[in-house]
């Protein structure tokens, strides 16, 4: 039986094993899906093997070019420049300028500038939920956006 999945508009996926239920999130953005409905084979770390179907949102969200940089918040010692992809409410996908060993999981505090009329800068804590390469899909600890930012979602309508 094949599972439906949803893509969300951070390009992630959330696959679910049917046997172990053990979750695994996809990072998609590098992969550059044309189709709505995609049909992927996915082998889990128990060994089993199922079919999951990708789908699309039939509202594209626009991509943003915000810069900023990055540093890690933990043992693993990383930083450097980013590039804001995809951004809402709940999280956040960028794409880095160097790939590194940045695991699922990790602080990240980031920094970057908004595209308002005041070049307003914005500092960050997210934690790391997927990777694929040098793109990264993170979720805000914080959830109230108290700062420029929440302006600037608002306006923007990137409320999910």
């Amino acid at each position: 039986m094949e599972q439906k999945i949803i893509i969300d508009n951070l390009d992630t996926a959330r696959l679910a094993c049917p046997q172990c239920k053990r979750t695994k999130t996809l990072q998609l953005s590098e992969y550059k899906l044309i189709k709505r409905l995609t049909r992927v084979k996915y082998k889990c770390n128990c060994g089993h093997t199922y079919l999951a179907i990708l789908e699309k949102q039939s509202s594209p969200q626009k991509d943003t070019m915000l810069a900023g940089t990055f540093i890690s918040r933990g043992n693993l010692r990383c930083s450097g420049k980013m590039i804001i992809k995809r951004l809402n409410s709940k999280g956040i996908t960028l794409k880095t300028n160097i790939e590194q060993k940045i695991l699922p999981g990790l602080d990240l505090m980031l920094e970057f500038v908004l595209d308002d009329a005041k070049q307003s800068i914005v500092k960050k804590q997210v934690r790391v939920l997927a990777r694929n390469g040098r793109y990264l899909t993170a979720e805000f600890t914080c959830a109230e956006h108290y700062d420029n930012l929440g302006p600037y979602l608002f306006f923007n309508r990137l409320y999910v």
